[in-house]
């Protein structure tokens, strides 16, 4: 798995749909709080924000996304990144116009699914397991211990006024990705053109 697809992969950690109910050691607290992101996850139909995304190695870079609910996602990055990523919703696609390869995934979930996803309750959710205040922010930490998607999430919303600042997934191995969003727009009108496959091949031709 290419180390662009980490963090790809591991965030659905969170949205892992478990019938038990969440760790026992949170407290009323941490569930109160588990309610408010909730809440605030799923006010949000659409979003559009810049990102940094920092690698194990501190490899840079940044883009744009844009999301939709259900399920669609676009990952633009900025030059000299050679990577466009789109979800339609089933598939995720990932064009590297360097090496001029087009990999498609089937979409078990995507990079984004915690807003993405409808009806979220993550103090239903089995695998979080910590919730955190620190300085300003609430950091919800989701683990998991077996299977192909080992490893750990992080999620750091802004608090008290709730709003998803970064992510930090923590694989297998114990290596890092940090992904930041800045100037964030929610409920915003985008172009469906945005997520679908397609666009993948008119970005290599552009390439050319």
């Amino acid at each position: 798995m290419s180390k662009l697809l980490r963090f790809l992969v591991f965030v659905p950690l969170l949205m892992l749909a478990g019938s038990a109910n969440a760790s026992a050691a949170l407290t009323s607290r941490d569930l109160a709080d588990l309610k408010r992101v909730s809440d605030y996850l799923n006010s949000i139909s659409s979003m559009q924000a810049g990102f940094v995304q920092v690698g194990p190695n501190g490899e840079l870079d940044q883009g744009v996304l844009y999301a939709r609910k259900p399920g669609r996602l676009r990952f633009e990055y900025a030059p000299p990144s050679p990577y466009l990523i789109v979800s339609d919703g089933q598939t995720i696609a990932v064009a590297n116009s360097q090496l001029r390869t087009v990999d498609r995934y089937p979409l078990l979930e995507n990079p984004l699914s915690v807003i993405l996803k409808e009806g979220i309750d993550l103090a239903k959710d089995a695998n979080v397991v910590a919730v955190d205040h620190q300085s300003g922010t609430l950091r919800v930490t989701a683990r998991q211990d077996s299977g192909p998607l080992k490893g750990q999430v992080t999620l750091i919303f802004a608090d008290p006024a709730i709003e998803l600042r970064q992510w930090i997934i923590t694989d297998a191995q114990g290596l890092q990705t940090m992904i930041a969003l800045k100037d964030m727009k929610t409920q915003v009108q985008l172009d469906p053109s945005k997520f679908l496959l397609q666009d993948v091949d008119k970005f290599h031709r552009k390439q050319d």
